[in-house]
């Protein structure tokens, strides 16, 4: 193996050994991995029903992704800062 790739034990071990994920008491990989998706459903969904339309619905969605990923960022760090 190459000196910069891991094997897949390194990397779990990397996973489990990771402050990162004590965030928000535990909760930090479901808001990432489900809440934030969900939400972004929710989102579309929403939108869809105000103004029936397919495109600007999904161009709304798309716009509010980074904004709503930098807010889960900047609440970890908050977190993290504590």
């Amino acid at each position: 193996m190459s000196g910069g790739k891991k094997g897949f034990p390194e990397l779990l071990d990397d996973a489990i050994d990771n402050p990162a994920f004590e965030l928000l008491g535990g909760y930090h990989l479901f808001l990432r991995r489900l809440l934030i998706p969900l939400i972004l459903s929710i989102l579309f969904l929403f939108i869809y029903d105000l103004f029936n339309n397919l495109i600007f619905s999904a161009i709304i969605t798309g716009l509010s992704v980074g904004p709503i990923i930098n807010l889960e960022k900047y609440l970890a760090v908050m977190k993290q800062r504590k």
